[in-house]
């Protein structure tokens, strides 16, 4: 579904005033979920009148779908940090490195409560996270070209980066359903992409 059209702010004020909707809105989403959420009670919790809701934000829709970006772009960003260091790193640090980051950060992050929460609402959200995906296996197969065996064939090698991230990916959204499990599950995402990748290593 279309994201409906939002005016978008200008002047620092009124972003401050849309983060602080938006904070609002993935609480509300989060806590409630989004059938049960309501523009009052975000407009409550942001400590703003309903009117400055609807002036960046026509509908629940437009404010899922403003999450749903920041939530990406705030990855992106993680994820960007973990490859600026590749070069300092050996494949099981980076690796380690990236697990931590990314679990600790969907422990924290409030926009992933709340699209966790409400992930079906829009197939856009998945297609996004899957073009996301796709982004991520391809840079990470620069850092297994660099660090395991030279004979890995290109497909071969891009079929491994696949696997590593999706399956990161993967058991992150497992531990994200068992929160009283979530740092087992952690320890044994590392092992079992640790055994994976040793296969290839040099």
């Amino acid at each position: 579904m279309k994201e409906p059209s939002r005016r978008v702010p200008t002047q620092a004020r009124s972003k401050e005033r849309v983060e602080r909707i938006l904070d609002a809105a993935a609480h509300v989403f989060a806590e409630a979920g989004f059938e049960a959420a309501t523009t009052e009670a975000i407009a409550a919790r942001a400590e703003t009148s309903i009117g400055s809701v609807y002036q960046f934000f026509p509908n629940k829709d437009a404010l899922f779908g403003a999450i749903s970006a920041r939530y990406f772009s705030r990855v992106s960003a993680l994820f960007e940090g973990l490859m600026a260091r590749a070069g300092e790193l050996s494949w099981q640090e980076l690796l380690d490195e990236g697990i931590d980051a990314f679990a600790a950060f969907d422990q924290e992050d409030l926009d992933f409560r709340a699209v966790w929460r409400n992930w079906h609402r829009s197939g856009e959200f998945m297609a996004t996270g899957q073009a996301m995906n796709r982004e991520f296996a391809r840079r990470t197969e620069r850092v297994l070209a660099a660090q395991l065996k030279k004979g890995l064939t290109p497909a071969r090698r891009a079929l491994v980066a696949t696997v590593t991230v999706e399956a990161i990916s993967a058991m992150l959204f497992l531990a994200a359903r068992e929160p009283k499990r979530s740092r087992a599950v952690v320890v044994e995402t590392k092992t079992m992409l640790r055994r994976y990748l040793a296969a290839y290593a040099r």
